[in-house]
């Protein structure tokens, strides 16, 4: 019975033009509010997906390092024994370091990462290749894979092969003016590019182990050990065993932790607009609250029949929360309708374009979780916005007629 009757006070028009204004206004201002926290959430749920995508892209799933230095002697390194580890698809060694590539006149600084052949059989930069191939032709080949920044820098062509020269600054040697012999100067042929981000195009290029070994004069020292897992695999728990093989002399992070700042930060941002918009929505139940307020000065005629006739404090309280509650949804249905064509429009069609990026138009990626928890926050704001001043209100207005009946 109270919805039959909200239902007919929600349809009908009202005695005062201004409640129809009002309750329009409310419908209104759930209905941006929503379309607003669908758009906004499911963009920045595709900027988060496109971090992720490519640093997945360059980085492994864990890597582990010497916590009591920057090399470890690879001896000290069980790789049976992290082979046999469930979940693990591809174990490698790397050696990480900073160093001076020639080309012709042009010149450049960037990290050389060395990496054993089982890279090469990873998804790694495999699908990001700008030019050329993305692994040697065979296990004894040496090549150099340059990130776009580090090859456009030193304007290489790839109109024939082309031979760089990497210096790199060895161990126990002083770096002093015109002490050339710091340096170890080694040619490798540059046979591919691979065009990630601008901060790992500009900052890195990949080699096999053995030339950076040979560079160095690294013997059985590394950097890093890798590790990439199969797609089912936990990799908080690889790492956990992975380390209690290892020993303490050892650290490791996964991916996330390998990029946690980054990932925080975007986690940070999308709660903080979600908080932002969340406020706006409460603001925008004030009209439902003053519209709510005009009806049930305007139904006072019809509440006194309804308590005449019979009807109990909840039933009328009912009718007018129902009321409060049906705005609430039909502006977050017309809302969600928006927000949903917005983003499979800008899916599908790219409505909204990028310049000068890594992607021609804005990244959107619709979440259930998160429509989901937008729905609540509805639910939530139109209870409490509904229920309260109309207990309220019939209370203060209707009291006497119930305590006069019982």
């Amino acid at each position: 019975m109270a919805l039959y009757i909200a239902r007919r006070y929600f349809f009908s028009k009202k005695s005062q033009n201004v409640i129809n204004i009002t309750s329009a206004i409310s419908v209104l201002g759930i209905f941006i509010s929503t379309a607003a926290m669908i758009i906004v959430m499911s963009g920045l749920n595709g900027i988060v997906d496109l971090i992720e995508t490519l640093y997945n892209s360059f980085d492994p799933d864990i890597e582990i390092y010497s916590s009591k230095g920057k090399t470890f002697e690879v001896d000290q390194i069980a790789f049976e024994e992290l082979k046999d580890i469930e979940g693990i698809k591809y174990v490698y060694q790397t050696i990480e370091e900073i160093t001076m590539v020639k080309y012709g006149d042009n010149y450049t600084f960037a990290t050389m990462k060395g990496v054993g052949t089982d890279f090469f059989k990873t998804d790694l930069i495999r699908n990001d290749m700008y030019a050329g191939l993305p692994e040697p032709a065979s296990e004894s080949d040496e090549i150099a894979i340059l990130g776009r920044g580090v090859y456009e820098q030193l304007g290489i062509s790839f109109a024939s092969f082309s031979k760089m020269t990497v210096y790199g600054l060895l161990r126990g040697e002083k770096l002093k003016v015109n002490n050339q012999s710091a340096f170890n100067p080694e040619p490798i042929y540059v046979e591919g590019v691979f065009d990630i981000n601008p901060e790992f195009n500009a900052k890195y290029f990949i080699v096999s182990l053995p030339f950076a070994k040979r560079l160095l004069k690294y013997q059985n020292s590394r950097t890093k050990i890798e590790i990439v897992l199969n797609e089912d695999a936990d990799p908080n728990e690889v790492k956990a065993k992975a380390l209690t093989i290892l020993g303490a002399d050892f650290s490791a992070k996964t991916r996330y932790e390998q990029n946690e700042l980054i990932f925080k930060t975007n986690e940070a941002e999308k709660w903080m607009v979600f908080l932002i918009l969340g406020f706006i929505m409460l603001i925008s139940t004030f009209n439902i609250i003053a519209s709510l307020t005009m009806l049930v000065l305007d139904k006072k005629k019809d509440i006194r029949t309804l308590i005449s006739l019979g009807a109990t404090q909840p039933m009328i309280r009912n009718i007018f929360v129902l009321q409060g509650l049906m705005i609430n949804f039909l502006g977050a249905f017309l809302g969600a309708l928006v927000g949903f064509g917005v983003c499979y429009g800008q899916l599908y069609y790219h409505w909204i374009t990028l310049e000068n990026s890594i992607i021609a138009y804005w990244p959107v990626k619709v979440l259930w979780g998160d429509i989901l928890m937008i729905f609540g926050l509805i639910v939530i704001i139109g209870l409490v916005s509904s229920f309260l001043p109309v207990q309220h209100l019939i209370k203060k207005h209707f009291k006497t007629m119930f305590v006069a009946r019982n």
